[in-house]
């Protein structure tokens, strides 16, 4: 549990400089993933969901006596949550999130540091980016989200980070890297020539403005010119012709500069509407070509029964929102329909996946605990069941909770993981659902009581509903 202490210095490297500067950034998306809980600190590492810190958390005003404390302390002799012990220090809120999170066993090796950013645990480029943009001020926030969806040119779309980070090589600019001596328009005289200026200010500049006025969204050219640029770049309707038509301005800038070639209006036009019909078209095409053919079928979705001398598990989960209160259901039944046990779990507070994969943990078990050997695991969540079928990597955010399903399918059986949809998982679903009215763990129901035999009935009875589906 110890830490590293980084020390900045005036003589080190930019690069160094720059990784320090990273290093507070790195640590506010770090997350512990907890396996045997004995490195995790249970007071000071964030390792509950929505990563809160327990030490900010606390009933007590001096927690300091439990600051050496590991999240392996706080489990009870049975492997389950010491409630004797949390329930004098933390409110119920966070004793929920405490239910809703599996408790460390001592056979899944080290806790994980990881990644709480991505569902894998492992790191990105993409997301450590976004975390970085999210500190940025509104406007250059709000500038780049809308720029990285624009839909026109990649170059064009290189070109409007240019103009956003004043990097084109006006005359101001040219003197600023003593490239020239004059900082003035070329054809202006009196005037500095900026990046607003050409593309915004200049009077033959404003004319193809006028022009393509229905093209402007937001007129109003006393806003500061970055403004002006988002404003109408993130239009829906005319946001991508916006900024061809920057483009083209700054090209023909070039080429009045440069070629000496003369501005003429009527023909700047007309280039710029030949661009607006190419792209369109193109556009287009592309997705003509990409867009994959949809073939749709109709089929009878219902419950259907596990073949003859196996026995079926239908577990689902329940989240309640805003409150975020989850539960978890299912039952064990035979070829006929039969149900040998019922359970439900008020889980506490978690996603809706962790919800899933613990349903799935407590039917394995039960089935395990009767001696059935030949099983099939049937769960409406897809997530789930990738995760189970490929929860191979150590980082995964929910690596605890797949490790005891995975423990739980090596045992000496026949284990058939399976997604059905929901409309052949509804007794499971209304058992997750009655969850939500129990006290915190898992419950057996009683198979006589007369809702869940409404249910078993309506299951083997009824008439299979029709879904459509893409295939």
């Amino acid at each position: 549990m110890g830490q590293i202490v980084a020390m900045k210095r005036s003589n080190h490297s930019s690069l160094w400089k720059a990784i320090l500067k990273a290093i507070p950034l790195m640590k506010s998306a770090a997350v512990w993933s907890i396996r045997n809980g004995k490195t995790t600190s249970f007071w000071h590492h964030p390792w509950l969901e929505h990563d809160l810190f327990l030490k900010d958390n606390t009933l007590q005003d001096d927690p300091t006596t439990l600051d050496k404390s590991a999240v392996a302390d706080w489990v009870d002799d049975n492997g389950e949550w010491d409630w004797i012990k949390l329930q004098d220090i933390f409110p119920p809120n966070i004793l929920a999130l405490i239910a809703g999170m599996e408790p460390p066993k001592d056979d899944l090796g080290e806790d994980k540091c990881i990644w709480g950013l991505e569902r894998d645990g492992r790191f990105r480029l993409k997301s450590a980016y976004k975390l970085d943009a999210d500190q940025l001020d509104s406007t250059g926030e709000a500038f780049w989200k809308e720029l990285w969806k624009w839909k026109g040119p990649s170059r064009t779309k290189h070109f409007l980070w240019l103009v956003m980070h004043d990097r084109l090589l006006t005359n101001k600019e040219r003197v600023k890297r003593k490239l020239a001596t004059d900082g003035n328009c070329n054809f202006c005289k009196d005037t500095e020539e900026t990046t607003e200026h050409i593309l915004r200010n200049y009077r033959k500049t404003k004319g193809i403005w006028e022009k393509f006025n229905a093209k402007v969204t937001c007129k109003d050219t006393s806003l500061p010119f970055k403004t002006w640029m988002l404003r109408n770049l993130k239009d829906d309707d005319h946001g991508v012709d916006f900024g061809l038509i920057v483009w083209h301005l700054w090209k023909q800038r070039n080429e009045e500069c440069l070629d000496g070639k003369s501005f003429v209006e009527k023909s700047l036009l007309c280039r710029i509407e030949a661009w607006f019909n190419i792209f369109k078209m193109a556009l287009k095409n592309v997705e003509r070509s990409f867009a994959p053919p949809t073939v749709r079928r109709e089929e009878l979705i219902g419950w259907k029964p596990p073949p003859d001398g196996w026995v079926q598990i239908q577990s689902d989960g329940s989240v309640l929102s805003p409150s975020g209160s989850a539960a978890a259901g299912g039952l064990i039944r035979d070829c006929l329909g039969r149900c040998s046990v019922a359970y439900a779990c008020n889980l506490g507070v978690c996603s809706i996946t962790v919800a899933e994969l613990k349903g799935a943990a407590v039917g394995l078990q039960i089935a395990w605990d009767q001696g059935h050997r030949r099983v099939h695991l049937n769960l409406d969540s897809s997530t789930a069941v990738a995760i189970i079928k490929n929860c191979s990597d150590d980082y995964h955010r929910h690596g605890l909770l797949a490790i005891h399903v995975n423990n739980l399918l090596n045992r000496d059986w026949d284990v058939v993981v399976s997604h059905v949809y929901r409309e052949g998982n509804c007794t499971a679903d209304y058992l997750a659902e009655f969850g939500h009215s129990l006290p915190f763990g898992t419950h057996h129901v009683d198979v006589c009581n007369p809702d869940l035999c409404r249910w078993l009935e309506y299951d083997v009875l009824r008439i299979s509903q029709p879904r459509s589906i893409n295939i």
